[in-house]
């Protein structure tokens, strides 16, 4: 094989046009089927513990309001499709180390580098916003659920939002792609439609939301493309998230994810052009760092 850049690998000798086409739908109905029972086990969970009233939970379902057990069940069900979407390579006959960059493997020290900056940049956007806006409207105090909210969040978002990634950036961007000979049609092609279905999956209504979610979905499939891997787009997801769900715990979880027309606003703006230069600083770190792009081929 000639050396290829990220999103064209399921675009290879060997691998039937079909496979990624059925990868996908399996990744979906793997979604479906995991966010049934997590949140079926959960309700249970909370039912039995009295942390819910049973008569008054089909209210709260039809109202769409949700407990600190479904908040920690939906991202323990995205988690788990992490494992599955590496699995998917097996299913396209291609190494599932090929899904983590093109070097076909996890490049650790990259992926720290761009959590760091990440953190810094998107560390700092949130400690101004909150000194601009100030944290009465969040009503921050020690719940009933808390503290056992607060670690199982911790423990598992790291997994939720790099299963995202590979989802999206990973499995999705690599099928449509595969449907395209030249790179540049693949990769435009590819990003539209991930960051259209990112979008769609964060259930806004929005517009301020929405322009936030496709936008962010855009700078993450340029971020895997230009740097030939998912560690990057992954360490920023994971940064960001874990940054946003710190504070839930100490909020009310029964309306966190209304994201209803009116719940966003010119905010969002300033989150983005935070998202825009911690992928620009990462893209020169990347081109000075000449971190590999294209494979399969040397380690770099």
């Amino acid at each position: 094989m000639e050396p290829v850049e990220y999103h064209q690998f399921w675009r290879a000798p060997g691998i039937a046009p079909w496979r990624p086409v059925v990868a996908v739908l399996l990744v979906a109905v793997a979604f479906l089927a995991a966010s049934l029972i997590a949140t079926v086990a959960a309700l249970m969970i909370e039912v039995a513990t009295g942390a819910v009233d049973p008569d008054e939970l089909l209210g709260m379902l039809e109202n769409a309001q949700v407990t600190p057990g479904l908040v920690l069940a939906n991202s323990v069900a995205i988690g788990l499709l992490l494992p599955f979407s590496l699995l998917m390579g097996h299913f396209v006959r291609q190494r599932p180390g090929f899904l983590h960059s093109v070097v076909g493997r996890f490049r650790w020290r990259w992926f720290w580098t761009c959590a760091a900056v990440a953190l810094v940049i998107l560390g700092l956007n949130v400690g101004i916003e909150l000194a601009v806006t100030g944290t009465a409207d969040l009503d921050l105090q020690i719940r009933p659920y808390t503290w056992w909210l607060l670690v199982g969040l911790m423990l598992v978002t790291p997994f939720q939002a790099a299963a995202e990634e590979y989802m999206l950036r990973g499995v999705l961007l690599r099928t449509v792609s595969s449907w395209f000979r030249r790179p540049v049609v693949a990769l435009a092609v590819g990003t539209l439609l991930n960051s259209a279905v990112f979008m769609l999956l964060h259930g806004a209504s929005d517009p301020w939301l929405n322009l936030f979610y496709f936008t962010l979905g855009a700078l993450l499939t340029w971020l895997t493309w230009r740097t030939g891997g998912l560690e990057a787009a992954a360490a920023f997801h994971i940064v960001n998230n874990m940054i946003g769900f710190s504070l839930v715990p100490f909020q009310g979880v029964s309306s966190i994810f209304d994201r209803s027309v009116g719940t966003g606003g010119p905010i969002v703006l300033g989150q983005l052009v935070a998202a825009v230069l911690v992928v620009a600083v990462i893209g020169v770190l990347a081109r000075r760092g000449d971190v590999q792009r294209q494979g399969p081929g040397r380690e770099g």
